[in-house]
Formats: C-alpha cells, sequence, structure tokens
C-alpha cells in the first residue's frame, strides 16, 4: 500500500494509465485506489512472479508525486506522528474539532508519553481564559485566523509546558460562515518550543463531520513535516 496526502485521485489515475503503457507485466497486477479521511490509497495486489512490475509502478509513482507520497510500506501518518513524538510532548489547542485531535493523538498505544493534554477553547473567552489569546487580537482578525491559531499554539507550549504544539481553529457549519471565511475555512498552526513552525489556512469541503474529521487530517500532516523538518505541499 502507497499513501498520499494533498493530491486528488485523478492525478493518481493519470500516473496508473501511465504506468499501464510504460509498464511490462502491468496488467498482471491489481491496483485499487481509495480516498479515505483526505489521503489517496494505492492498493497493489499481485501474484508473486509479479513483483518487478509492482516495483516499476512504484518507483514512477514515488517519481512523479514525491511530494505527496508520505508512506511507501502502508504505515498510516498516525503510526509516523506517533513514532516521530516519541521523546517529545505535545499539547493540543482546539476550537472547531473540539478534543478530535486529542482523540486521535490518543488512539496509538504508547501515546501516554507524549501526549500532554489540551484544552478545547470553543468560546472566544475560552481561548482568552484557558490560552492566554489576546481579545483584542481576536477583535482584530476574527477567531478563525491564522493570527488566532498562531496565539492559541503559544498558549498551549507554555500553559502545558510542551516541546510541541498543534492548534486548530475553524468553522465546521453548516452555519457561520462568510464571504471572506465561508463554512470550511480552517486555520492550524503547529509550533515546536524551539520556534520551528507550520501553519496553514485551508477550505476543507464537505459537511460538518467531514470538515471536522478532515481538519484532524491536515493537523496529523502538518505535525508529520514539523517534527521532520520538511515544508508542507498543501
Amino acid at each position: 500500500m502507497l499513501r498520499l496526502f494533498g493530491i486528488p485521485e485523478s492525478e493518481i489515475a493519470e500516473t496508473l494509465r501511465i504506468a499501464e503503457e510504460e509498464v511490462e507485466g502491468f496488467d498482471e497486477l491489481e491496483i485499487t485506489t481509495c480516498l479515505r479521511r483526505g489521503e489517496v490509497e494505492v492498493v497493489v495486489r499481485h501474484e508473486p512472479g509479479a513483483p518487478a512490475a509492482w516495483e516499476r509502478v512504484r518507483r514512477l509513482i514515488g517519481e512523479r508525486h514525491e511530494r505527496t507520497l508520505f508512506s511507501s510500506d502502508g504505515a498510516s501518518v498516525d503510526e509516523q506522528v506517533g513514532e516521530l513524538l516519541k521523546g517529545h510532548t505535545i499539547a493540543l489547542a482546539e476550537s472547531c474539532t473540539a478534543g478530535l485531535m486529542a482523540a486521535r493523538l490518543a488512539e496509538r498505544p504508547g501515546s501516554s508519553s507524549y501526549l500532554l493534554g489540551g484544552a478545547v477553547t470553543y468560546a472566544n473567552e475560552a481561548k482568552v481564559a484557558q490560552l492566554g489569546v489576546d481579545p483584542a487580537l481576536i477583535e482584530r482578525h476574527g477567531a478563525v485566523s491564522p493570527e488566532v491559531a498562531a496565539a492559541m499554539a503559544d498558549g498551549a507550549l507554555e500553559r502545558f509546558g510542551a516541546s510541541v504544539a498543534l492548534a486548530i481553529t475553524g468553522i465546521a457549519g453548516p452555519g457561520g460562515g462568510t464571504e471572506d471565511k465561508p463554512v470550511g475555512t480552517v486555520c492550524w498552526c503547529a509550533r515546536r518550543s524551539d520556534g520551528a513552525e507550520l501553519a496553514r489556512q485551508v477550505h476543507l469541503p464537505g459537511d460538518r463531520a467531514e470538515i471536522r474529521d478532515r481538519s484532524t487530517t491536515v493537523g496529523m500532516h502538518l505535525l508529520r513535516r514539523l517534527m521532520l523538518g520538511e515544508e508542507f505541499p498543501l
């Protein structure tokens, strides 16, 4: 299984069409693709005698999608983040996800060694009281903004004494959107205590449940790239 993030299924379909033309033995492979939690999974099954064709397909996908391919052995981003957080501690500051990010991190056995906790600061007053966000910042930029997400991450680092923090604030809908910030607008800030940071503002598709779930997926990938010292392609 290969896993990619930040890419539509249509791009993988195009790569597989090229592979069908260029790779000898392609017809011996059974390939399926699936979009799951905002990631594209490519599953390949083959008889014992066809590994060479699979290796050529895997190499072609890696060459064409180097920036978005994050797993060549089937390991999930959750597993990768769990490994990368060993020796560190993490705290969460969540608004629209309301604890889903902390719950997702805690699903992995051994997470107690790095997951300190999180603050669910749904209301603006909670962001101020629990995370120390400047109310003037919220007034000036809005609760869903890169500036407030950064302040939430700072607050989580300080209040929990963590070495890593992730903040998420967004509009999950169905109401609450505006022309400038429609439903699906989400801001993230992943920050380390040494000052390294990755932040994004993205418009996510889907209904309320899908937006909240996909927000945690983006959060996982931000954490992965932050811990690896990589840029974020989305």
